[in-house]
């Protein structure tokens, strides 16, 4: 491969190179605490070669944008199954390849030792690129912005070279090779090409030992501390699995956000939407809130329920002793123990009236721009630092301070599928702003679903059947985020003209029976079958589109066979009007249609189902059958409901292709 030339190439080539999944669980878990993690933070990343030069190569204030970053740590590619073991040699060598040449920087005072840090930690970078892209040499590219001179670069690209080759070498090129040397050769420290390096150092054979011993020595802490101790170790290593578990906890945060969403506004919703996350989350029955009062002095409200007898505390602001005004004045959370002997005596009747052993005082800002003090009992003894605690203490404050574009519950969501038409046929009944709002936070469970996603493939290994369900609820997320995409283009700009791929509609038809079959058909007692003609050819179409009407007529069908029934997919080749198309055919053994509903099927009407029905699908399908150049029509009888999807071969007399894809079968 020649030269890379181009430094946004060299970039997205790095953002593909593997990541070590405790280094990427650590880091994610202290940017959840903060600007007061910022240290640590920077100090774990320093020890992932991938990660360490992506953070190094963005601007100076991208560290000012959280959620950014945590983006980028979300979706690094990580090291799992098959690809672990040899990650974990690759990785060791380079943290003992940086320990080692920051040792020699250091001692020998001849080069900055963070630069040699760097250089030694991404001499073998290329080997964290699965797929081989790039020779060793063309990888130092990556570094060649961070200096003027070029001279990590160079310590890079010559790491391997003879020492002799290097003898006049910068000194950064020569405690980089001299590091390599010492880390992969055996008894390389007895050798004579290697004393005459550290000579040239002035360095002696023991003194360069005990600094090799006391490098691989911190190799091996790390490896333990992120879960690489194990150079055999598959995909159920340390790291892995924390990984796993901090997904999962961004998963449930995603879920916590969606439980405080119903909030009223009120403050008493508030906390009782408060209270229920405190039982099920983190197994709290015993809570109260204080307050400052009209006198300064903290005292019951009530927000939360609580034992009567606590009205009758009122507690100075200024007593250092107890832990709620001390939680207060250093707005920290602070802890509280029976028995403790220096304990103010209003602690423990606290506890008591709680029927508690022990509490935690978590400061809170209130409505009125006060701080009060949430006192919960018996909490786990390091629940504040949880990143689950502090979330659902955010959440909490945001449903007690709703901003201008927080959605009411009474809004009810829209219908997942491209609404450009529907919406604008409906009128502005939902505020842009909320619908921005709504689009920004659907993207972020969305991102993690996709991740997780990928976390099971890695662990599940090559099961061929599982591999294809997995990659059918990605392709889902992915089409659920194009929607979402859709939704706010289309508030901003015309929407551009979509490409067209060659898709094979019996595979559309077969992907969504099997991606439905649990978790819609089956559960509704409805057999499905499908009679798929095999020569209906692949037909440049957007494949989304068609996927939604499907989607949506099968979900009617089901809801139309209220106990159960027959779904029947057909798909045709015919010819009409001269021309040739396919025909794809839904039908159901429902009790078919009432007369009024079947005479303005496909007009937007208010739906009489309730729920979560917006009586807009079948209007929307049919747009979406209309921007496909088809057809939708429907017949209906007692016996059952039919529709028919007819479809042209060729698209505006051509077949405009921007890929060759036939499915995902």
């Amino acid at each position: 491969m020649g030269e890379l030339s181009n430094n946004l190439l060299k970039k997205s080539e790095l953002t593909a190179c593997r990541c070590a999944p405790g280094v990427v669980a650590e880091a994610l878990e202290l940017l959840m605490r903060g600007e007061a993690a910022q240290a640590e933070f920077a100090a774990c990343v320093r020890c992932d070669p991938v990660l360490a030069l992506r953070l190094r190569l963005l601007p100076a204030d991208f560290n000012a944008q959280p959620e950014l970053l945590r983006a980028l740590l979300l979706a690094a590619p990580i090291a799992a199954g098959a690809t672990q073991a040899t990650y974990i040699s690759r990785w060791r060598q380079s943290i003992a390849v940086a320990h080692l040449a920051h040792a020699l920087g250091v001692r020998s005072g001849a080069v900055d030792a963070e630069a040699a840090w760097t250089a030694g930690l991404a001499h073998n970078l290329a080997d964290y690129l699965d797929i081989d892209l790039l020779a060793p040499a063309h990888a130092a590219d990556w570094l060649s912005m961070l200096d003027t001179d070029g001279w990590l670069a160079d310590a890079v690209r010559y790491h391997a070279e003879p020492l002799a080759r290097g003898r006049a070498a910068h000194p950064l090129v020569r405690i980089v090779q001299l590091a390599y040397q010492l880390v992969t050769r055996a008894d390389a420290v007895d050798s004579v090409d290697v004393r005459a390096a550290l000579a040239a150092l002035q360095m002696g054979a023991g003194e360069a030992a005990q600094l090799l011993a006391e490098s691989q020595g911190q190799a091996r802490q790390l490896a333990q501390r992120f879960g690489l101790l194990d150079p055999v170790a598959q995909s159920t290593g340390a790291g892995f699995d924390r990984l796993a578990r901090l997904y999962a906890v961004e998963a449930a945060q995603s879920a916590l956000h969606g439980h405080f969403r119903h909030a009223d506004g009120s403050s008493s919703h508030a906390f009782e939407l408060l209270q229920d996350s405190l039982r099920a989350l983190f197994g709290i029955e015993h809570a109260c809130l204080f307050a400052p009062a009209v006198d300064g002095a903290l005292r019951l409200t009530a927000l939360i329920p609580a034992d009567a007898g606590l009205r009758a505390l009122a507690i100075p602001p200024d007593d250092g002793h107890s832990a709620l005004p001390r939680a207060l004045a250093r707005n920290a959370p602070q802890q509280f123990e029976r028995g403790e002997a220096d304990a103010a005596l209003v602690d423990e009747q606290i506890a008591r009236l709680l029927g508690v052993s022990r509490f935690l005082c978590q400061p809170l800002a209130l409505r009125d721009g006060q701080l009060g003090v949430l006192v919960v009992g018996d909490a786990v003894s390091d629940l504040a630092v949880s990143p689950l605690w502090r979330f659902a203490l955010a959440e909490c404050s945001e449903a007690l301070h709703p901003g201008p574009a927080v959605v009411s519950a009474s809004v009810q969501a829209a219908p997942a599928a491209p609404l450009q038409a529907a919406v604008v046929a409906q009128g502005d009944d939902i505020p842009r702003d909320r619908v921005r709002r709504a689009v920004h936070e659907v993207a972020n469970p969305l991102t993690i679903m996709r991740n997780y996603v990928n976390l099971l493939s890695d662990k599940l290994g090559a099961d061929s059947a599982v591999q294809r369900d997995l990659g059918i609820i990605g392709d889902e997320i992915e089409r659920v985020a194009r929607i979402v995409r859709g939704i706010t283009l289309a508030e901003e700009a015309a929407v551009p003209a979509a490409s067209l791929e060659l898709v094979s509609v019996n595979s559309v038809v077969s992907e969504l029976v099997r991606m439905a079959l649990g978790t819609l058909f089956t559960p509704n007692k409805v057999n499905v079958q499908i009679d798929l003609n095999p020569d209906v050819p692949p037909m440049p179409l957007q494949k989304d589109l068609l996927k939604q009407v499907l989607f949506n007529l099968a979900k009617n069908a089901v809801e139309a066979m209220h106990a159960g029934g027959h779904l029947k997919f057909i798909t045709r080749l015919v010819t009409a009007d001269g021309q040739r198309q396919v025909e794809i055919e839904v039908s159901d053994t429902g009790p078919g249609l009432p007369a009024a509903v079947a005479s303005h099927l496909f007009e937007p009407v208010i739906s009489e189902k309730g729920g979560d029905h917006a009586g807009l699908g079948l209007t929307i399908s049919r747009s979406l059958v209309e921007r496909l150049n088809g057809q939708l029509s429907c017949t209906s009888t007692p016996q059952g409901t039919r529709f028919l999807i007819r479809l042209p071969t060729v698209q505006n007399g051509q077949a405009p292709l921007t890929t060759t894809r036939y499915g995902s079968m």
